[in-house]
C-alpha cells in the first residue's frame, strides 16, 4: 500500500516531527510486528505550497495500517482525536492511498 499526504510546505517540519515524535512511537509500540514494514518518503522539494510525504508499507491488508485504531489503542479516544486533528491541521487535502501488487518483469 501507498499513501500520499499533502502538506502544506510551511508545516512540512511539523508534520515530520509529528511522525517521528507520535506516529512512530505509538506503532512501534502497538503494532512492533510492522516495524521495518513501512517507511516515510519525503519530496526533496515543494510543489504550490505542497510537500509531498508518501507512506509505503509493505504486507498485510488495508485495514492493518490504519492509523486510527494504533492511536486509540497508544493515546485513547481523546489523545487519538486530538492527534489526528493535529495532523490534519498540516494537510492541504486529504491522503489518497492504493494497494498494490507486484507486477512481474521476468518475461519481459
Amino acid at each position: 500500500m501507498i499513501a500520499i499526504n499533502p502538506v502544506l510546505a510551511d508545516r512540512a517540519d511539523d508534520f515530520e516531527d509529528w511522525l517521528r515524535t507520535v506516529v512512530a512511537p505509538a506503532a512501534n509500540e502497538r503494532r512492533p510486528e510492522s516495524r521495518g514494514r513501512w517507511r516515510v518518503l519525503r519530496a526533496t522539494e515543494a510543489d504550490d505550497g505542497v510537500v509531498v510525504f508518501a507512506f509505503v508499507f509493505e504486507g498485510g491488508q488495508p485495514e492493518d495500517w490504519e492509523l486510527e485504531p494504533i492511536l486509540v489503542e497508544a493515546l485513547g479516544r481523546e489523545g487519538a482525536s486530538d492527534a489526528l486533528a493535529t495532523a490534519d491541521g498540516m494537510l492541504k487535502s486529504d491522503q489518497q492511498g492504493w494497494a498494490f501488487t507486484k507486477v512481474s518483469l521476468d518475461d519481459a
